[in-house]
Formats: C-alpha cells, sequence, structure tokens
C-alpha cells in the first residue's frame, strides 16, 4: 500500500511538473536587468498618456491620449524631444481621428482616421524637418456589415486587420484593396458567440514583422497568441501558443462579455523587434490586476517561431513598453511625471 501511495505521489508531481513547464511564463532562462537609466522625463513639457509606443531608427514614437498633439518624437540615444506632431480637427493636415495604435517604418508613420475609413501615411523625415509640410497619403479601405476592421498592421504589402468579421479570425486586404480569405478561426471556443460578435468581445492586438514577413495576434485577457506567415498569395498560420487561460466569458442581461473576474490579465502589452517577441505578463485576475496597477516588471521574450528565449526581470515595473537589439524601453508614469527607462538588454 506503501508503494502504491509513493507511485501515485511520484505521477502527480511528474503531471504538475509537466503542467508548469507549459505555462507561458515558465522559462529555463531567466535574467535579471540591472544595467539601465533614466532616458526621458516630461516634467518640463508634460505630455497627455502615453498609450503607445514604438521605435524605429533611433527615434522612439509615443502616442498620446487627451492631448494637444497625438504623437511625440524623441531622440533614443538622447532623450530629446525632437517634435510633437498630429492634431485633431478638419484642417489642413489634421485628423478627425487616429485610430488605435500605429505603425512605424523606417520611412513612415501609419495610422488609422477610423471614421473615415482611411490609412494615413506620413514622411517622418517630412514630420521632423521644420522646414517641410508633412502632407499625409490617405487610401481608403473596405468597411461593411460582415467585414468591420478595427486596428491594423502592414506586411508584405498587405494591411492585416483585426476586429470584427463574420468568418475568419483576421481581415487582409491586399495591394489592390481588396478583401483576401483567411481560413483561421479562433484557436479557443467563442461558443455561443458567432459571426462579427466574436471580435466585439474577444479583442486582440496585432503587430507585424516586415523583415520576416510575419504578423502576431494577442489575444486579450489570456495566454494567446498566434504567429501568421504572409506569402504574396496568402496568409498562413504557424504557430499558436499551447494555451492554458483562453479569455472566459460571462453574461449580463442579453449580452455576453469578457468575466475579469475569472480571466487572467495574461499577456498585457506587446512589443516586437526584427527577432523578438516582447510581453508583460501577469498570472493575476484581470480585475485583480487593475485593482493593485498594470505595472509589471516580468517582460517574457519569443522568437518570430513562438520559442521561449528567456524571461526577463526589471528593475523597477513599467506600464508599457518597446524594443529594439540594444534596449527595452519602458514607461514608468508617477503624480508628477512621465518617465521612460530605457533598459540595456
Amino acid at each position: 500500500m506503501k508503494r502504491i501511495l509513493v507511485l501515485i505521489a511520484c505521477i502527480m508531481l511528474l503531471m504538475s511538473c509537466r503542467s508548469s513547464m507549459t505555462d507561458i511564463d515558465a522559462f529555463e532562462v531567466v535574467t535579471e536587468i540591472t544595467d539601465y537609466d533614466s532616458l526621458f522625463s516630461d516634467k518640463e513639457t508634460p505630455l497627455g498618456v502615453i498609450v503607445n509606443l514604438e521605435v524605429r531608427n533611433g527615434i522612439i514614437v509615443t502616442e498620446h491620449g487627451n492631448d494637444e498633439y497625438n504623437f511625440s518624437f524623441i531622440d533614443a540615444s538622447t532623450g530629446n524631444l525632437l517634435k510633437r506632431w498630429g492634431k485633431r480637427g478638419e484642417g489642413d493636415n489634421e485628423f478627425i481621428d487616429f485610430g488605435n495604435g500605429f505603425v512605424l517604418t523606417d520611412s513612415l508613420l501609419i495610422f488609422q482616421e477610423r471614421m473615415r475609413k482611411m490609412i494615413c501615411s506620413v514622411s517622418v523625415t517630412d514630420i521632423l524637418d521644420e522646414g517641410r509640410a508633412s502632407i499625409a497619403t490617405k487610401e481608403s479601405y473596405p468597411y461593411t456589415v460582415d467585414f468591420r476592421p478595427l486596428i491594423f498592421n502592414i506586411v508584405n504589402g498587405k494591411k492585416i486587420f483585426a476586429g470584427c468579421f463574420k468568418t475568419g479570425r483576421l481581415g487582409v486586404i491586399n495591394s489592390r484593396n481588396e478583401i483576401m480569405e483567411c481560413p483561421f478561426e479562433y484557436p479557443f471556443s467563442t461558443e455561443p458567440l458567432a459571426g462579427v460578435m466574436r471580435g466585439s468581445v474577444f479583442q486582440c492586438k496585432i503587430k507585424s514583422n516586415e523583415k520576416q514577413r510575419k504578423t502576431i495576434v494577442q489575444t486579450l485577457a489570456s495566454d494567446v497568441f498566434e504567429i501568421y506567415q504572409c506569402s504574396d498569395t496568402a496568409l498562413s498560420r504557424i504557430y499558436v501558443s499551447p494555451f492554458n487561460n483562453p479569455p472566459k466569458l460571462r453574461k449580463s442581461g442579453n449580452r455576453y462579455g469578457i468575466d475579469y473576474d475569472e480571466s487572467i490579465a495574461g499577456l498585457m502589452k506587446m512589443a516586437v523587434s526584427d527577432d523578438f517577441i516582447y510581453f508583460t505578463y501577469s498570472s493575476l485576475r484581470s480585475n485583480e490586476k487593475e485593482r493593485l496597477g498594470n505595472s509589471v516588471n516580468e517582460i517574457l521574450c519569443f522568437n518570430w517561431n513562438g520559442e521561449k528565449v528567456r524571461k526577463y526581470l526589471l528593475p523597477i515595473p513599467i506600464t508599457s513598453f518597446c524594443a529594439d537589439k540594444q534596449y527595452i524601453y519602458g514607461i514608468c508614469n508617477n503624480e508628477e511625471e512621465t518617465i521612460i527607462y530605457r533598459f540595456k538588454l
């Protein structure tokens, strides 16, 4: 009898170990970052809350909520504020809105004017050059009752949208502005929701890697992410994370929504570079994490095949971030100022 009990205990321990190693935050390599400095502070020039940021070619671009200007351009080596740009309005070179998120390429700042169903592209050089007029190029995109794009990214000449679609996980528009078929559905059960209702409830974030022609989709309030390969003719899903915590639903009246008491905060903020994918992460329930504050000091790093690379532990918690080959640039807010810290990789 004693041998049987010991055997059962060993089996349970083995199963527990296997389960823990499949957890998305279980990494063999864990690195504590100690080399960091304060790169930028808005104490002298207060900015609106930073809701998104990207870095490219030594320039950090931040997107703001409730500010006169939607974007700020910061030198990633000196921390100097180079330019503020992007006003709301209906005048010359003004925009009704700036959508949710933006794309930063080697030469262009690209964003949505969602109310007008437009993708706007502006030369970064023109924005930074005081002597030039920064004129936006605008291109409309399809929007129908069954095809409702919300947020976007661009890879291999195609616009990849997350949003509300009758069929498919994503919306894809080719270089001729035609809707392409996306045969891939959600990687987890969405019942009883179907059609466009899925996208309005199961929300996500999306980023792309033009160098490798790949797109990553992160499902909020979960540990789910997917990687897609974009060829000249099609979009292929090449990886789905082995998730343990898909988002959970709750019904209130006749409506369904995410149950934030039962769903984990999970993968929170995302950043990408040419070589890696980064997530901030919390295993706490979403509502609990929100009560405690959305700052975290744990960053999970994967390659573009979905393989775990390492977990980074930061010396101070951050709310949002971006990354290049050398640094993680993290946002830290306090009552007096917003600070961008630079963490050496």
